[in-house]
């Protein structure tokens, strides 16, 4: 484990420093492609290089994904369902039909591939959230309010302040950002943590996170990387300190679809 939290740790300070040397002073307006996902593996390194110097991606792989008692407990079974029910309306349903995709094609190969990597990556981080604060002692009650402060904190700023800015092309309106924030996002964490707090099932929580943006990447049509055309950079108005952030189309939404 050692190695491999050297290796992905070099990968990511290798690759930032590439981008540094090419990319740096890109303006915020400008998006490209190949640009967007070499800021995004750079982030994939980070969070997976959490989730393996956490300890949590040792524990997730010496863990079964579910025992023989947990799939006999109408209860687990239950709330599993409703945690996967949840996410397919949330993010399957709800969110494809609110994003705007200004009639980027499909790359379905390479949407899949890098929901499958997103999911993995932000899963994994906001579990290491929850398994670094289990590492005390804490359980119940105290275990999830701090766990969620923690996920919601790293949620929030990613999002907002990076992702939605330098990573992802613009798909939302303001309307859908504050429609998407409190009928998936937040709901989605809180419903998803209980099942973690329950029932400990690191590889089940991180299989709701890969569903829910493996969904996200193929309804926003992100492009592949080496798909060519312009595309509508993410529109920002300014936050905390003055930082640009997320602030959602405000053009016709009708020509956006």
């Amino acid at each position: 484990m050692i190695i491999y939290v050297g290796f992905i740790g070099t990968i990511g300070i290798v690759l930032f420093i590439i981008y540094m040397k090419k990319y740096k002073g890109l303006p915020i307006d400008i998006w490209k492609p190949p640009i967007a996902w070499f800021r995004a593996i750079i982030y994939f390194c980070l969070c997976n290089f959490i989730i393996a110097a956490s300890g949590t991606l040792e524990k997730l792989l010496s863990q079964p994904f579910f025992t023989l008692e947990q799939i006999s407990n109408p209860y687990w079974i239950f709330y599993c369902v409703f945690c996967f029910f949840y996410g397919f309306l949330a993010y399957w349903i709800l969110w494809s039909r609110m994003t705007l995709t200004f009639d980027r094609k499909y790359y379905l190969l390479s949407e899949f591939l890098f929901g499958f990597i997103w999911g993995f990556s932000t899963g994994g981080v906001l579990l290491s959230f929850y398994h670094l604060w289990s590492l005390t002692g804490l359980v119940g009650l105290p275990l999830y309010l701090l766990s969620y402060t923690s996920m919601g904190f790293w949620q929030y700023f990613v999002q907002d302040y990076f992702w939605d800015i330098y990573v992802s092309p613009e798909h939302d309106t303001p309307k859908s950002i504050i429609i998407k924030t409190f009928a998936c996002h937040i709901p989605n964490v809180a419903i998803t943590l209980g099942f973690l707090i329950i029932w400990n099932n690191y590889g089940i929580f991180i299989t709701f996170f890969m569903s829910a943006l493996v969904a996200s990447t193929i309804f926003q049509k992100f492009p592949a990387p080496w798909a060519k055309g312009n595309f509508h950079a993410p529109m920002t108005k300014p936050g905390i300190a003055g930082l640009a952030h997320g602030a959602g189309y405000q053009g016709d939404v009708n020509e956006a679809k």
